[in-house]
């Protein structure tokens, strides 16, 4: 099966998401006619990831929550949600319970607000979502939130959760629900 992740023209050492991260996410996208996918933070990667979803399924829904208008794409067929980081903090977002994601990318805030997403989104997912954590590591808090709300997943993909505090600040996790 062609990765439609690869060579998206990502570039290590930026802000965004780095190349392999992003290929190993193409790895296990599910064999289906749609995709619906989550995103938290947009950015640099939100609209090649979109694009290349297009060359694969015949549908593609793709919501952002953004709390920066510099970061938030203009791109036709992606709905952007701007929020307050209050909001987040204060659990005052919602997300309407009849939307369900295949797959979840938790990739803002920055700093520690991001791990409010999970309470948020926990009844949007279902059996087999796919969800990526950009830099998990980072703060304690941004896995055992993770594991306090979603219970039942296995680890597909996990990188950096030894190396990130000796200068290598890349690290992910990569779940997908039981």
């Amino acid at each position: 099966m062609v990765n439609v992740f690869k060579n998206l023209g990502l570039k290590n050492n930026t802000n965004a998401m780095t190349p392999l991260q992003v290929e190993q996410i193409g790895e296990i996208l599910p064999n289906k006619k749609d995709i619906s996918v989550l995103e938290f933070g947009a950015g640099n990667t939100t609209v090649k990831i979109y694009e290349a979803l297009k060359t694969k399924y015949s549908n593609v829904t793709y919501v952002t929550y953004e709390d920066n208008p510099k970061w938030a794409p203009t791109h036709k067929g992606i709905d952007v949600i701007m929020y307050d980081k209050k909001n987040l903090k204060d659990g005052k977002l919602s997300i309407p319970n009849d939307e369900k994601y295949d797959i979840v990318i938790v990739d803002g805030p920055d700093g520690e607000l991001r791990k409010y997403w999970y309470e948020i989104f926990k009844d949007n997912v279902k059996d087999n979502t796919i969800i990526h954590v950009d830099d998990v590591f980072h703060y304690p808090s941004f896995e055992s939130e993770l594991s306090l709300t979603f219970k039942n997943y296995n680890i597909i993909f996990e990188s950096g959760r030894k190396t990130w505090n000796s200068g290598n600040n890349k690290c992910w996790l990569t779940i997908k629900l039981k």
